[in-house]
């Protein structure tokens, strides 16, 4: 994936024009991964690496023919957490590497990548969950969730005789995203440097973050001590 133009300074919205400046919140999103599958962009990132795919059951519709877990494994050293254990014991006979339901059980300072697809929006304790992923210590960290944006025609809809909102979504969601709210949470919840966001898959943001550079050349020196 190349590399994010440079949030413009002048105003490129007429939106921009109606509120005051603090109101005001712009975020680079580059549209070169819009329409393209989650396989066919997670494939080229996992390949070769030891990746760690979390919220890797699909929960509750594991389907082994579909499970994007299973179509990685053969990849990458791939291991995976999940909460939800009741599908372990199905997929395990299919795969090489590790399943965790524990963080304490998940080993740090080991993963190139990890991988959070779809999963954010799920969780109750956002700080709490991105302060556990920060902890592993990985090199990178790749998180998509689901964008009101991208959504905002196919997915809801009000009818004023009704007086009915009608949303098309997971039931178990607690929150849709956007650039600058899954920018935010980032930025307020870790450490890591915010490396790029991409409108993804149709209806998704994909973001990708890793530690900062005075992270990276401190643990360098740590090792070489």
């Amino acid at each position: 994936m190349s590399a994010l133009p440079q949030t413009p300074s002048l105003p490129v919205s007429t939106l921009e024009l109606a509120h005051a400046p603090y109101f005001v919140q712009k975020v680079a999103v580059s549209e070169e991964l819009r329409g393209r599958s989650r396989l066919d962009v997670f494939q080229p990132m996992c390949a070769g690496k030891r990746v760690l795919h979390v919220g890797c059951v699909d929960w509750p519709i594991t389907n082994l023919k579909q499970s994007l877990h299973l179509q990685l494994d053969g990849i990458c050293e791939l291991d995976g957490f999940d909460i939800n254990i009741e599908a372990f014991e199905q997929m395990q006979p299919h795969l090489k590497g590790r399943l965790f339901s524990s963080w304490d059980d998940v080993p740090k300072d080991h993963y190139d990548l990890v991988l959070v697809p779809e999963v954010m929006e799920h969780v109750p304790d956002v700080q709490g969950f991105l302060q556990h992923l920060q902890s592993l210590g990985a090199a990178q960290y790749v998180i998509t969730v689901p964008d009101a944006f991208s959504c905002f025609r196919q997915h809801f809809d009000y009818s004023s005789g009704a007086q009915t909102f009608v949303e098309v979504v997971h039931p178990d969601h607690n929150c849709w995203y956007t650039p600058y709210t899954l920018a935010n949470v980032l930025r307020k919840y870790t450490s890591w440097d915010l490396q790029g966001m991409w409108f993804f898959n149709r209806m998704s943001l994909l973001a990708m973050a890793g530690p900062a550079a005075a992270q990276v050349d401190a643990s360098d020196a740590e090792a070489s001590a």
